[in-house]
């Protein structure tokens, strides 16, 4: 697959939400497609688009919104094979008439029910218009505490660089006091700061800012978090 400059991602990420919009599913973009449209660095590109969908009294889960998307729009959907399984790809057209299949990930909390943060009823998340279209997206904060967990999963990819940059990034955007920025009741989160900081120990003055973790920062952290936020 080939990197999407922003241009294309725009047109990739409008096209998909008017769909989503028409369709009435409740969403929000995460991973490197987010990113790009959180983070103002034309150098960083996606090759892919993944969201999570809520599922609701249709329940209409991913599995379903798959075939109804392709069955629906084959205009703009195409139905691709990816170890085994179908997903969709959106159909871009590129300025000599080319298409280019960008393939869409979707996830939902009823169908990765190990994985809590894919619960949009309890998500934080923020809008933001693309070519005229809203576009919902995970918020910052949300995005910066997957991307921690994704650079310690990931270690010794390609992409571990990736998200090591896309939490560099991101730490520009961070509001402190944000509750995906309390890490101490999650040890998994812990062990990927820690691990993080060993291999960037100069992001610590910043992520010391904005992050809660006791275990990583002291007790010192935990009482200045505490008179930050009002507790």
């Amino acid at each position: 697959m080939a990197p999407l400059p922003r241009l294309y991602l725009n047109k990739v990420v409008a096209g998909l939400a008017q769909m989503l919009e028409e369709m009435d599913i409740d969403y929000a973009l995460m991973g490197g497609a987010a990113v790009c449209l959180l983070v103002y660095d034309a150098t960083r590109m996606t090759e892919d688009v993944d969201i999570v969908i809520n599922v609701d009294h249709r329940n209409i889960t991913t599995d379903q919104l798959i075939t109804q998307l392709i069955q629906r729009y084959p205009s703009d959907i195409a139905p691709i094979t990816q170890f085994g399984y179908t997903i969709p790809a959106y159909k871009l057209i590129l300025p000599k008439g080319q298409v280019q299949l960008v393939e869409i990930e979707i996830f939902d909390y009823q169908s990765w029910p190990q994985r809590p943060q894919y619960d949009i009823s309890r998500a934080r998340r923020k809008t933001l218009q693309v070519n005229g279209q809203v576009v919902k997206v995970f918020s910052n904060e949300w995005i910066f505490r997957e991307k921690v967990l994704c650079q310690y999963q990931r270690q010794g990819s390609d992409k571990e660089g990736t998200d090591i940059w896309d939490i560099t990034s991101l730490l520009l955007y961070l509001e402190r006091g944000k509750p995906e920025l309390d890490f101490d009741r999650d040890r998994d989160l812990t062990a990927a700061l820690q691990n993080l900081l060993e291999k960037r120990p100069g992001l610590a003055p910043r992520l010391k800012e904005v992050v809660k973790c006791s275990a990583v920062f002291g007790e010192w952290y935990t009482s200045e978090w505490g008179h930050c936020c009002g507790y």
